[in-house]
């Protein structure tokens, strides 16, 4: 028990002196740290001093060596004009971050006089190329050369490199060339080409089924195989002789190859078998006045005619009378009744579509040729008839579809094949018109007109090419329309008009009169190149000197209307 209470009592002392020792401790260590900052805080301010004191020393080092550099440089040699040349371009591509090319000046003048001050910028650059700095490195871009009709035609477009660093697309220009890519991947998927080995086995395998004789007979024709194609005919009308699909095929073939004489034969017996037979009846609608065939088909209906005067064929020929008397309404009535009559008659559309062309009455036409080709769309006419439709109507893009759709149905049909190159080119779809016109050279060598105008689209693609920065497509374009025609004389002052023009519908007017200047270097008597001179300053509102375009266009040609229109609608518009 005594033993219990000693232990608590010595218990208890330590704790009072661990109490009373605890403060005493803490205040001694709190003053320990106290002083420790305020000696750190000492050797702050006397190392600033310090610091200071040495910016001062350093500043005064400094101003005394500019002093001396200053009187040194007073002393020194002065540079060359060359130095000074080079060192003053290095120190703007400095300014402008272009450090190669600076590098390559500053190197230059410090060889023809080497100075301090070359070198630390030479020190300076390359520290920044050796660390691999961020600073993009802008190319030197030189100015795009001015074009000049002389230079393009007598150095043949001799293009230097001066956009070779110019990675840009060829934007509007690409179109040109991109969709004729789409158009032979599409009719590679959709349409598999048979060769005359297929044909002609299909033939073999079905000898009595006209359809397929006719296709192997259709592609004779396409090939240019003439005489194998009227063979095929002429056994199909021995075998199906009651047919008069067979007689009217032989028929085509004959007008085809020109012989007039012997397609009436053909045809007459095809309507002596059927009065209304539509195949037949249709290719007589369609003989119109300028129609080397016409006089054939006139013989043919009125022969039909009195054999059956209540048939179609007796009111083809009514219709077409009336339409070589300019007796466009009455022709319009007769079709209307018997279209009510004889539907399936393609023929009486067509003609009801004639008249209302010759009327004026253009929606009515484009409706009866629409009309026409959606209840036949092989019908040949109806798709020319439209096409020419709109190519008056200026719609240029819906005329060469039309025109490419008549050359599908007949690939030897060179007018067509012309006016579908010939939309593309006024619709400024320079590199459709030229692959058309490519096309049809390969059926007609010498075309005149394709010889004067292919080069013209080659070379507005040129031009278009080099100004999007692709001076070697435009180098190879050029080639092109010389290799086409070689004497540029006769074709690039109509390039420039078409360029002319060209700029002016995407408001760039001044290269659009720059181009008529060039026209007019060519020739200066050029009464379009003023004409087009004019539109451009008018759009301009530059109306004194488009009045001065326009008339100076009359002095030259007394009879252009374009001239003489703008001066009116000036007039009128009291500017």
């Amino acid at each position: 028990m005594h033993y219990s209470h000693t232990r608590w009592i010595i218990k208890l002392i330590i704790v009072l002196l661990f109490i009373t020792i605890l403060p005493f401790q803490s205040s001694e260590l709190y003053a320990q740290r106290s002083s420790s900052s305020k000696s750190v805080a000492k050797k702050k301010k006397t190392s600033k001093k310090s610091s200071s004191k040495k910016k001062k020393s350093s500043s005064r080092k400094k101003s005394s060596s500019k002093k001396k550099s200053k009187g040194k440089k007073k002393k020194s040699v002065k540079a060359s004009p060359q130095a000074k040349k080079y060192l003053n371009r290095a120190k703007k591509r400095y300014k402008a971050k272009k450090y190669k090319a600076a590098l390559g000046d500053f190197k230059k003048a410090h060889k023809l006089s080497p100075s301090k001050t070359t070198s630390s910028y030479i020190s300076k650059i390359n520290g920044i190329l050796k660390k691999g700095s961020r600073v993009k490195i802008s190319s030197i871009k030189e100015k795009k050369p001015t074009l000049s009709a002389m230079q393009l035609a007598g150095e043949l477009y001799d293009l230097n490199n001066d956009l070779i660093d110019s990675r840009r697309k060829m934007g509007r220009a690409m179109k040109y060339i991109a969709p004729r890519k789409q158009r032979q991947i599409t009719s590679l998927e959709s349409r598999p080409t048979y060769s005359t080995v297929d044909f002609e086995q299909a033939a073999d395998r079905a000898p009595d089924d006209l359809r397929i004789q006719r296709q192997l007979a259709l592609h004779y024709e396409v090939n240019g195989s003439w005489s194998k194609a009227k063979d095929v005919y002429l056994r199909q009308v021995a075998k199906h002789y009651s047919n008069p699909d067979a007689h009217f095929y032989l028929g085509s073939l004959y007008e085809k190859m020109g012989d007039y004489q012997k397609a009436r034969q053909s045809y007459e017996e095809a309507l002596d078998l059927d009065p209304n037979h539509k195949g037949t009846l249709d290719a007589m609608a369609i003989k119109v006045k300028g129609s080397p065939a016409l006089k054939m088909s006139r013989q043919v209906l009125v022969r039909t005619a009195s054999k059956a005067p209540d048939g179609p064929a007796k009111k083809l020929t009514l219709i077409h009378e009336k339409i070589n008397d300019n007796k466009y309404d009455e022709a319009i009535s007769m079709a209307n009744q018997a279209i009510e009559s004889y539907p399936d008659q393609n023929g009486f559309i067509y003609l009801q579509a004639t008249a209302y062309t010759e009327l004026g009455e253009i929606d009515l036409a484009k409706a009866s040729f629409q009309r026409s080709i959606k209840m036949d769309p092989k019908h040949k006419q109806s798709h020319l008839g439209l096409a020419n439709l709109y190519y008056n109507m200026g719609k240029y893009i819906y005329a060469a579809l039309s025109f490419g759709d008549v050359v599908y149905l007949d690939s030897q049909h060179r007018d067509a094949r012309y006016m579908q190159g010939l939309s593309y080119f006024n619709a400024q779809e320079w590199g459709l018109a030229a692959s058309v016109w490519e096309d049809l050279l390969h059926y007609q060598n010498q075309h005149p007109l394709v010889r004067n105008l292919l080069p013209q689209a080659y070379y507005i693609l040129a031009v278009e090419y080099n100004r999007l920065g692709e001076p070697g497509l435009g180098r190879t374009s050029f080639e092109k329309a010389l290799s086409v025609n070689s004497n540029s004389y006769a074709w690039l002052p109509g390039a420039f008009r078409s360029l002319g023009r060209f700029y002016q519908d995407k408001t760039m007017y001044k290269e659009s009169l720059s181009a008529f200047q060039e026209v007019l270097e060519l020739r200066p008597n050029d009464s379009s190149a003023y004409t087009g001179m004019g539109v451009t300053y008018w759009k301009m509102n530059e109306y004194q000197l488009a009045k001065a375009a326009w008339n100076r266009s009359l002095q030259i040609n007394p009879e252009d209307n374009d001239a003489k229109g703008w001066l009116i609608l000036s007039k009128r518009l009291g500017s």
